[in-house]
């Protein structure tokens, strides 16, 4: 089983260190990686014959290219059209440093997967741009490497985190922070009705999906977060915070996809909210005084179906919390 060191949760630089070091393996001390900026087509290259790669009985020779394709997405594959198109855009800056004879290998790493039919469509439109060949690194080839390779492995950043995954706080803190502004100028939004929001399918479906238990749910989402809502709701939906609420679709995006990838790690549904909780928590200049919207803003995404699953299959039937 390869196991999942789970890439996405780097940043672009030091998805960049970890892969100008993996060349230094496959290729040799000769690797050069450039700053960040306008890179030209390239985050480094080498000029030389490669220690093993593709293979030590048979190495490439010349100069190579090298480009790192970062997603901070779990679950994303080579094969969405984003990133295709995000390689397209690279094949004027190929032809380029192809006609200039400074690209005749050229290698792209990326924490997405990769299917084989992918990698041949991709590699097709490297080669129609004047390179000699052209490689697509995905994202199960760097897990086994990492696997192989200690040294690698000690120097990613995330490699002692203890926590299930790690997101990206500061956007969901400035809503947090903002709906707390917005609540306590408009005392009486909070008197509307929890039922509005309240339903037989979250109680009866979502819940049991996501094992979330009756006591937290009644206690402190329905009787604790859900007389806000209509606030929140007001606040996302007036169109003069439309870049606060882009902020909070991002951040339930991304909450979405790594509960969903790490789901299985946490006892309960109600362990997700207290993780989550404490991670953000601990930013407590930035919450004095307002941490207590930082579970009312979580219930709002859970029972808005922004986080959670809100489906499954019942035999051929699809039951779905929303209906």
């Amino acid at each position: 089983m390869i196991r999942d060191h789970r890439l996405h949760e780097l940043n672009d630089d030091e998805f960049e260190r970890f892969v100008v070091l993996l060349c230094t393996k496959w290729l040799g001390p000769g690797v050069l990686p450039f700053a960040r900026g306008k890179d030209g087509g390239r985050d480094g290259k080498f000029l030389g014959t490669a220690q093993t790669f593709p293979s030590a009985v048979r190495p490439y020779s010349g100069h190579f290219v090298l480009q790192a394709k970062h997603t901070s997405a779990p679950n994303k594959s080579c094969s969405d059209r984003d990133f295709q198109r995000l390689l397209k855009a690279e094949h004027p800056k190929i032809a380029k440093l192809a006609k200039e004879g400074i690209c005749e290998h050229y290698l792209v790493f990326t924490n997405r997967k990769l299917t084989g039919e992918t990698e041949k469509k991709l590699v097709v439109g490297f080669l129609q741009n004047g390179v000699k060949t052209g490689h697509i690194v995905g994202v199960e080839r760097l897990h086994l490497e990492i696997d192989g390779n200690p040294d690698i492995r000690d120097t990613l950043p995330n490699k002692a985190d203890t926590i299930p995954f790690r997101f990206q706080q500061e956007d969901l803190i400035e809503v947090i922070g903002a709906v707390h502004d917005f609540v306590s100028a408009s005392p009486t939004s909070i008197f509307d009705s929890a039922h509005d929001f309240d339903s037989v399918h979250i109680r009866d479906v979502k819940n049991k999906i996501n094992d979330l238990s009756e006591e937290y749910y009644t206690q402190l989402v329905v009787a604790g977060s859900m007389p806000y809502f209509h606030a929140i709701e007001d606040f996302l939906k007036n169109p003069r915070n439309a870049s606060l609420a882009t902020l909070y679709h991002d951040a339930a995006d991304e909450l979405k996809q790594k509960i969903l990838v790490r789901r299985a790690e946490f006892p309960s549904f109600d362990d997700v909210f207290g993780f989550i909780y404490e991670e953000v928590q601990k930013k407590r200049s930035a919450l004095r005084g307002k941490r207590r919207m930082i579970s009312i803003v979580l219930h709002y995404m859970y029972c808005n179906c922004d986080i959670g699953s809100k489906n499954i299959e019942v035999g051929s039937e699809v039951v779905d919390a929303d209906a």
